[in-house]
């Protein structure tokens, strides 16, 4: 896993020593997506892979909108993550008498859930794949915040909505990560909490 983003992270590293030449004519072609939502000052529409190269607005709305997807699952990620290291339900996990205490968290879990659970998970997962989305546009689904009145918005607290959604998911995704790093990486027993790097 550290090598896998190590090498990624040398890879987005080496990428600022590209030609100049290259820079200028990627960056003439990222022009059309300057005023999307999520675009942010100082840094702008920042693609330093270089995805949107080339891409038309279909390709790249479908782009946004696998961001949007995986930036919301990150969020509740992050969140359970956190969560399940602070409390579990009471009760037992399955009809075999497996309490929620019994599951370890985070990756220790994986090897630990029953089958009727993995059931339910890849269940959930399909059904918000294929059928619990409402696409509308690059941001697909409002998860019942029509009902909240966010649709009532004027464009610009809109705008300004969707680009918090989209910053907050960008961080979620790199938070996950962390927290799967700092979980496979720490010492057998030791809390997720606990800071011994610092």
């Amino acid at each position: 896993m550290f090598r896998a983003i190590a090498i990624i992270a040398s890879l987005v590293g080496a990428s600022a020593f590209s030609s100049a030449s290259r820079s200028s004519r990627s960056a003439a072609l990222k022009m059309s997506f300057d005023n999307e939502v999520g675009v942010l000052a100082p840094t702008g529409f920042w693609d330093p892979l270089g995805l949107s190269t080339g891409k038309d607005q279909k390709t790249f709305d479908q782009y946004r909108a696998a961001e949007l997807k995986h930036g919301r699952v990150a969020m509740l990620a992050v969140t359970g993550y956190i969560v399940q290291a602070l409390g579990r339900f009471p009760g037992s996990i399955d009809l075999d008498g497996t309490s929620f205490d019994a599951i370890p968290n985070g990756v220790g879990a994986v090897g630990v859930i029953p089958s009727e659970g993995w059931l339910q998970i890849v269940a959930s997962i399909g059904y918000w794949e294929l059928i619990g989305f409402e696409e509308k546009g690059p941001f697909p689904g409002n998860l019942g915040l029509k009902a909240l009145g966010f649709d009532d918005l004027s464009p610009e607290l809109q705008t300004t909505a969707r680009t918090r959604e989209l910053q907050n998911g960008r961080l979620a995704m790199l938070g996950i990560m962390e927290l799967l790093t700092h979980d496979i990486a720490k010492p057998a027993g030791e809390s997720l909490f606990s800071l011994h790097h610092f």
